[in-house]
């Protein structure tokens, strides 16, 4: 079991970098970064951009599926609003939405809903129970989700879907699986996990209904900050980060040359001097020699690991060695990953692929608050 979990994980991590390469490829296109485009050039680097990320879904999805049957995840009780896990699938599939016409209507009674859960799997239910009744339906319409708390336990019900079905419910469920079969799986087993149940029905005005019941206590208590998922990469027309006259220093330690190419050219753009590893020797080399500003550490690397290279560096006898700020990049994407990198001495996380904003991002936070 453990060979398997480790597999997967493995699986996930190659998978995702050449996705990471063709999400960040793509996303500098749109900002300009190697010059203007024309409209058709735009759209045909959005389609592309929205079938990575919709393949690196699909490859989320297997991994997590995998796990799941190999008895390797587990829940964590924390205090969510049900509102906010809504809010934040619906926006997740905001693309897969609009491209069909549907408008996804939520409703959450009472709005200040709390429940005692795994808040990022909650989300990920939603976000799976939409996704699947979305494709199911023709394109055009609405798709209607009430949650509601009833009898010790959170419903969640959706309206919309196929339509004109017999009513039996294998025939329905086996239709909808043809149209998403990883993603209904996942759902199926992900309400399995927490003991709970799955019901999808046609109604007398021939839609879909399906229904799902988690035995999960209330709260009133709001989520914590730290228990907030990540927003999405997202394209942006704000303008990008502005940095000081000064050009701080950032090393790319990564041993994937083509995403090393397309971050450096995106970090020179916006005016930062960029040195680069290949692997975490050159990195431990190249942060105690040049002492960068911000160090992006792959966690996966040849010769030394970016968790050792991490650990090596913080143990540096010189004060500014050991105090640089260092983000570890990673394609493992779970909670376990991110605490091993944070426990390594990693300043923050961030998970492959990521887009020019997440980047945006974490260079305001560890280097703009102190040069400027």
């Amino acid at each position: 079991m453990g060979e398997k979990n480790e597999f997967l994980g493995n699986m996930g991590h190659e998978l995702r970098n050449p996705l990471a390469n063709i999400i960040a490829q793509a996303e500098t296109l749109q900002e300009g970064i190697y010059g203007p485009m024309e409209k058709a050039q735009k759209m045909a680097v959005t389609a592309i951009q929205d079938s990575a990320r919709q393949l690196l879904q699909l490859i989320a999805d297997m991994v997590d599926l995998g796990k799941i049957e190999a008895g390797a995840s587990s829940l964590t009780q924390t205090a969510c609003m049900v509102s906010e896990k809504c809010a934040g699938s619906v926006s997740s599939l905001t693309g897969l939405s609009q491209s069909r016409s549907i408008q996804i209507i939520t409703e959450v009674q009472p709005p200040s809903l709390g429940v005692l859960g795994d808040g990022h799997r909650l989300q990920q239910i939603i976000t799976e129970l939409l996704s699947v009744a979305v494709l199911s339906m023709h394109t055009g319409g609405q798709l209607r989700l009430h949650i509601t708390y009833d009898e010790g336990a959170l419903q969640l019900q959706t309206l919309g879907g196929v339509g004109q079905l017999p009513s039996e419910p294998a025939v329905i469920l086996n239709r909808l699986g043809k149209v998403k079969p990883i993603g209904l799986a996942l759902l199926q087993q992900l309400v399995q996990l927490h003991g709970g149940t799955f019901e999808v029905l046609e109604t007398a005005g021939r839609e879909v209904c399906m229904t799902i019941r988690l035995p999960l206590s209330r709260s009133s208590a709001a989520v914590p900050a730290q228990e907030q998922p990540p927003p999405e990469p997202s394209v942006s027309n704000e303008a990008p980060l502005s940095v000081s006259t000064r050009q701080p220093t950032i090393l790319i330690a990564d041993d994937q040359p083509a995403l090393i190419a397309v971050t450096r050219n995106y970090l020179e753009s916006v005016g930062f001097q960029v040195i680069t590893a290949r692997d975490g020797s050159e990195a431990i080399q190249q942060a105690c020699t040049l002492q960068p500003d911000l160090i992006l550490m792959d966690v996966r690397m040849p010769v030394v690991d970016g968790l050792s290279a991490i650990r090596q560096i913080r143990a540096s006898t010189d004060p500014k060695t050991r105090d640089i700020a260092i983000v570890s990049l990673s394609g493992h994407s779970s909670a376990a990953d991110k605490e091993k990198c944070l426990a390594a001495g990693a300043t923050a996380y961030l998970n492959k692929p990521f887009g020019v904003r997440e980047l945006d991002r974490i260079i305001a936070e560890h280097i703009r608050q102190d040069r400027n």
